[in-house]
């Protein structure tokens, strides 16, 4: 009986110094993950992306600062731990291969700024090549006082505070090394599934003068652009704008520290630049609108630049609004104007589509046209594949697009990592695209760019700087087009064959 009692005393401690092996365990192993990088609850997110939200202490913090070895090896794997834990897609990358990057970092035992290891972080997420997916802060030390834009004839800067040499000016290289290569280069830390969407994203990192500095473009205080106006070419140093101190304020809550960027100290220096700015002769785009409507000659141009809905613009009234300018116009032609829609919800465009497919059936004769473009992404391109799918005959005119045609997820998730105080986007849900009867028998396919990942135009039609300062648009020009009414013109044609 003695026996027996000390062999199951004996058994209790073998198995609580298990249990507490195993707590042991759990808390070394997941500390890390736990408190480098959270997951932010729902709750929180509205907190985050208030603007009035309740506020506790401010911190001034210079991102130049160096953090150690072993914090900068905490964020790294408790960013690898949480995406291979959490994150559903890896189709660019395969999750071993991700792991492998994550360690490589880690091995770099040089010293760390706050500034460098968001960028690392940065590019270690983006090599997943999801829009979707990636750090939503961008922070810089030194930013350039320009701003640039990709045309048909190449990358001109349209507003600078040096409006007389630089503004206007093609870009041809950056410290002798071609805009195309610093594109390139600076592209890695910046996500996106497709070369559009990559692209579109990096021409606001080369602004960002740290990313350069870390792609060895650039050494010093300053930084030479070679430059191309009125056919001559020229140099021009330009210098940039130092931000000083981050400030970042306590986001008052019962959940673990949480951290917003409300700026930094020479933000007025930065914020002036937008005062100096190239306007065209003739602004062709209402952007800040969320959707309207515009009558041409007997062409209803539906633009829709956002996938969205507020007090202002509401979508319930707005599909009032074209329901009524269809029966009193009677437009032959329809055309819906997606290029600057980046996206939002899903939902907002079904009422517009029904209206325009209904239209459509009751009048078969209408002309429907697409115009996509560089911006055009996630439920944005999705709107286009809707209305492809549900309307025949659907011509697409513009640019190759940002809009992602094969799997996917949105963005209903988010992390936070602690470190370098950043919000990261991942996605635990699947959007499955696949290729359905209507894209058969619509020749959809023709539109699908399955290398590359992105919806394309059947007429592609683009802007030149010249185009952008007279107001010129190709591709609605394009759309606008008299076309010939082949029935109309089949019974001139047997008439004058018929006279002879």
């Amino acid at each position: 009986m003695e026996l027996k009692k000390s062999k199951i005393n004996t058994s209790k401690k073998i198995y609580l110094k298990l249990v507490l092996s195993i707590i042991f365990i759990i808390l070394t192993s997941g500390f890390n993950y736990d408190t480098s990088v959270q997951k932010i609850p729902s709750y929180m997110l509205d907190k985050m992306y208030s603007i009035d939200g309740e506020y506790g202490e401010t911190e001034d913090i210079n991102l130049k600062d160096e953090i150690s070895q072993e914090e900068y090896k905490n964020t790294i794997e408790g960013i690898e731990k949480f995406v291979l834990d959490n994150h559903i897609l890896f189709d660019s990358i395969s999750r071993q291969d991700f792991s492998k990057e994550c360690k490589k970092a880690i091995q770099n035992e040089k010293a760390h700024t706050i500034i460098d290891t968001q960028m690392e972080c940065k590019r270690l997420i983006s090599s997943l090549r999801q829009g979707h997916f990636g750090i939503s802060n961008d922070y810089y030390t030194e930013i350039l006082p320009i701003r640039f834009m990709k045309f048909k004839d190449g990358y001109y800067i349209y507003y600078s505070d040096d409006s007389k040499e630089v503004a206007a000016a093609k870009i041809l290289d950056i410290n002798g090394v071609p805009i195309e290569k610093v594109i390139e280069k600076v592209s890695k830390y910046f996500y996106g599934e497709n070369k559009i969407f990559t692209e579109t994203n990096s021409m606001r990192g080369i602004m960002y003068y740290d990313f350069l500095k870390k792609e060895n473009i650039v050494n010093g205080e300053k930084v030479q652009f070679k430059l191309e106006k009125n056919d001559k070419i020229y140099y021009k140093e330009i210098t940039p704008i130092k931000t000083g101190k981050w400030k970042f304020k306590k986001i008052k809550s019962d959940f673990n520290e949480i951290y917003k960027d409300t700026g930094f100290e020479n933000i007025h220096g930065v914020k002036k630049l937008s005062n100096i700015t190239i306007n065209p002769l003739d602004k062709i785009y209402i952007r800040k609108k969320l959707f309207y409507l515009q009558n041409k000659n007997d062409s209803l141009i539906i633009h829709f630049n956002s996938c969205t809905e507020n007090d202002q613009y509401s979508i319930n009234k707005f599909v009032k609004e074209l329901n009524d300018n269809l029966k009193t116009n009677k437009p032959s032609k329809i055309i819906i104007d997606v290029r600057f829609n980046t996206g939002g919800h899903s939902y907002v465009y079904s009422p517009i589509l029904k209206e325009i497919a209904l239209y459509k059936l009751q009048n078969p004769r209408t002309k429907i046209k697409l115009l996509i473009g560089n911006l055009t992404y996630s439920a944005g391109g999705e709107a286009c594949i809707k209305t492809m799918r549900n309307i025949d005959n659907i011509e697409i005119i513009g640019t190759d697009s940002s809009s992602t045609i094969n799997n996917t997820f949105g963005i209903n998730n988010v992390f936070y990592i602690s470190r370098i105080k950043s919000i990261c986007s991942y996605g635990d849900t699947l959007i499955r695209s696949d290729y359905t009867i209507e894209d058969i028998y619509n020749n959809n396919y023709k539109n699908y760019d399955f290398n590359e990942n992105m919806l394309t135009p059947d007429f592609h039609a683009e802007q030149s700087f010249a185009d952008y300062m007279i107001g010129n648009d190709p591709a609605m020009n394009y759309a606008l087009r008299d076309e010939w009414d082949s029935s109309l013109f089949d019974k001139i044609k047997g008439f004058l064959y018929s006279k002879n």
